[in-house]
């Protein structure tokens, strides 16, 4: 099963969620014979008492159980796994499971394993999918966020000081000049500054391009904030938001490793 496992942001009841789920089921959703929908939702306070009211403790001791009862309905080869839901003082857990399976007794006894957590689960018919349509699946601006947060994630593992702010470049996209004309006037008032806007006929029916910066520290919060504002405006006028890009500002343990695969690389060349 083709798995591209995506974390982002929203809004639910005025209560900030963190949603993470594996964006490659939807081509081929619903998926015949598994509707299913099995919804484990766990109690973190319980975890706290467990962890010592630590936070990240708590957290861990939930992945650690998320893994293993992953590992055992992939095992039993009766499920899917389309995600998780993360909220103040809970974590859900979202399975697609065949419809022949007649799983609440085996779930009690693969939860039973874990006594010190407080949970309760249900199981009900959703064939079409349309939780995971509907409700868990992102948005185009959610989608943004997405690749923010691999974006930011990957900078950080490459030795990147987020917390910096720097020139960060953004780009829209829009059919015809007239919406570009009035989006650059927007974006100048925010304290954007304007790169160029040009014609770029490679391909795209929104040929007309409007190219800015901002200097911004790339924190995934501060990068939302920030493709939040251009998404929207673009999309008001009836354009796109076509992504950003920045320069590292690396450790000084990075930039050490930089250098070293630099001078690796020109001591390789003098022997070939």
């Amino acid at each position: 099963m083709e798995e591209d496992w995506n974390l982002f942001e929203r809004d639910r009841d005025r209560e900030p969620i963190l949603i993470f789920m594996n964006t490659a089921l939807k081509p081929n959703a619903p998926y015949l014979g598994y509707g299913q929908l099995i919804t484990i939702v766990f109690n973190m306070y319980s975890l706290w008492d467990l962890s010592g009211s630590n936070k990240q403790k708590a957290q861990q001791l939930f992945y650690s159980l998320e893994d293993k009862l992953i590992s055992r309905m992939k095992d039993r080869g009766v499920s899917l796994y389309a995600g998780r839901i993360s909220a103040n003082h809970t974590m859900e857990m979202h399975f697609y499971a065949k419809d022949d399976w007649d799983g609440e007794l085996e779930l009690k006894r693969m939860l039973a394993d874990f006594p010190s957590f407080r949970y309760y689960f249900r199981m009900q018919h959703d064939p079409d999918w349309l939780f995971y349509l509907k409700e868990m699946f992102p948005s185009p601006l959610e989608e943004q966020w997405m690749r923010n947060a691999k974006i930011v994630y990957a900078l950080k593992r490459h030795g990147d000081k987020l917390e910096i702010a720097r020139e960060v470049q953004h780009w829209l996209r829009f059919p015809d000049a007239t919406p570009l004309i009035e989006v650059k006037r927007k974006v100048g008032q925010l304290g954007y500054q304007v790169i160029a806007a040009k014609l770029d006929t490679r391909g795209s029916t929104e040929m007309h391009v409007l190219h800015v910066s901002m200097k911004h520290a790339l924190d995934v919060p501060t990068v939302n904030t920030v493709t939040r504002q251009l998404f929207l405006l673009a999309a008001e006028s009836g354009g796109t938001y076509d992504g950003w890009g920045t320069q590292l500002v690396l450790k000084l343990p990075a930039k050490i490793r930089v250098y070293f695969k630099r001078m690796m690389k020109k001591v390789l060349a003098v022997f070939k």
